[in-house]
């Protein structure tokens, strides 16, 4: 039997992350958010690991209504038995690595094309 999470949120410390997300107009909803977080992570090379202290922010029918993430998730960590834990893993550490601990909204044009530079992808 899976012991796999029903629910997903976000660890208090990384909740001012998001927020500053939200407030700056980079996402429509603090769901997007965190999703554009989870995938950063990924690119990232973040290894599995668990969030813990991880306050109930969303249904996992809401984050994943077509099971594409956790198709996904399992594609790309062959070794998780509870995808939707380790999507609130990386969604945590996402937001994590976001951080500029300057005060300001993290940078979302940066990320995206310091990703793109770094693997020599063409602009």
């Amino acid at each position: 039997m899976s012991n796999d999470k029903k629910t997903i949120g976000v660890v208090a410390a990384y909740e001012p992350i998001l927020a500053k997300l939200i407030s700056a107009g980079h996402f429509g909803s603090e769901l997007e958010a965190a999703k554009f977080a989870m995938a950063f992570a990924i690119s990232k090379g973040v290894p599995a690991g668990l969030a813990e202290g991880a306050a109930t922010k969303w249904n996992v029918g809401t984050v994943d209504a077509d099971a594409s993430l956790r198709a996904v998730i399992e594609a790309l960590y062959p070794q998780t038995n509870e995808p939707y834990r380790l999507v609130e893993f990386l969604m945590n550490e996402g937001l994590s690595l976001m951080d500029s601990s300057d005060g300001l909204p993290p940078d979302v044009a940066g990320v995206l094309f310091n990703s793109r530079l770094a693997t020599g992808a063409d602009a």
